[in-house]
């Protein structure tokens, strides 16, 4: 079949392009993540670190393969047919981080379920997320012993469509299972199931963006074998796993702003209505209004996931729920 230019080394640069945007980002996440949460513990900080090299290792392989097509071979029509070693290692890469990133959401998924179930939830996301690493380093191993990219199309029944589909499988039960389990904290009190909606939208995002690149990728590969365009896809692939594991920790940030925004609101407003209606009895007359206030209004106060919590706590109206699942947060 004849390979065209537009198929191989155009797909491939664009893709390129589009990841090193993301790659930015990646890294400006990265930043955020270090400088607002400093307390956060070791293992979540040397997984962030992780991750981001995990990132700069692909870009640097995905630089090779770009040199070697452009520069390297550039004129060379044969150099097209066979993938060279970087272009496949980076594949790889993406696969490790993914289930990295994979791993963290399980095991946060295992926290928050109830003891009685947790070991069942567990373990069913935990297959497909073992079965997507495998099938993806299968595809791995067989893509470098094919080498040649009209062979390749050997590979997507035996590897390839199942990696697809776990990958697919993977990312939806994990967002069902947060969505599930944040639904089954909601309350009768606004600003809590506010907060949940947001956790649950987050969820959602999340699964929704890697699912759809993940099931063009998989079309792709089969379709089109011989071009370049299921390469450039992966390209940026591994970038979205990336960024949803930081984006779902730098969240925090905003989730913490919110409420307590909410909070200052609500005594900002008795503060004032007190001191004009009482203006002779301020100081009395405030701190009973206060408290009448926090017991007839919705408020939430939610500790997500600081260094030294092992629990997240949501306090609505005078009752405390201190619940063991700990770093709710990170979704």
């Amino acid at each position: 079949m004849e390979v065209h230019v537009e198929d191989t080394l155009g797909a491939l640069f664009i893709g390129a392009l589009i990841t090193m945007a993301v790659y930015g980002i990646t890294t400006l996440q990265m930043y955020f993540y270090y400088m607002y949460f400093p307390r956060d513990e070791w293992v979540v900080k040397l997984l962030v670190a992780l991750i981001w090299i995990l990132d700069t290792l692909h870009v640097i392989f995905m630089g090779h393969a770009l040199h070697y097509y452009l520069i390297s071979e550039f004129g060379n029509p044969k150099a097209q047919v066979y993938g060279i070693w970087s272009l496949f290692t980076s594949i790889g890469i993406n696969i490790l981080m993914a289930f990295v990133v994979q791993c963290f959401f399980t095991q946060r998924i295992f926290q928050l379920c109830p003891s009685n179930k947790r070991w069942l939830v567990s373990s069913i996301i935990g297959f497909t997320v073992i079965a997507h690493f495998c099938f993806g380093m299968e595809t791995v191993a067989l893509v470098f012993v094919k080498r040649e990219f009209t062979r390749l199309k050997e590979v997507s029944l035996i590897a390839a469509l199942p990696f697809g589909v776990f990958a697919i499988l993977s990312d939806v039960f994990i967002a069902l299972a947060l969505c599930i389990l944040l639904h089954s904290n909601r309350s009768d009190f606004s600003d809590t199931n506010n907060l949940i909606n947001k956790l649950i939208v987050y969820a959602i995002n999340r699964c929704l963006l890697t699912t759809v690149v993940a099931i063009v990728e998989v079309v792709t590969f089969i379709a089109v074998p011989n071009s370049f365009y299921s390469f450039a896809i992966d390209f940026i692939i591994g970038k979205l796993y990336a960024n949803s594991l930081l984006a779902a920790l730098n969240s925090r940030k905003t989730l913490r702003g919110n409420n307590q925004d909410q909070s200052m609101s609500t005594e900002l407003s008795t503060s004032f209505n007190i001191t004009s209606v009482a203006a002779d009895n301020a100081a009395s007359g405030l701190v009973n209004v206060r408290s009448r206030q926090s017991a007839m209004n919705d408020r939430v106060d939610v500790d997500i996931a600081d260094k030294d919590s092992r629990h997240t706590t949501i306090q609505t109206g005078t009752s405390t729920q201190k619940s063991r699942r700990s770093n709710a947060g990170y979704i």
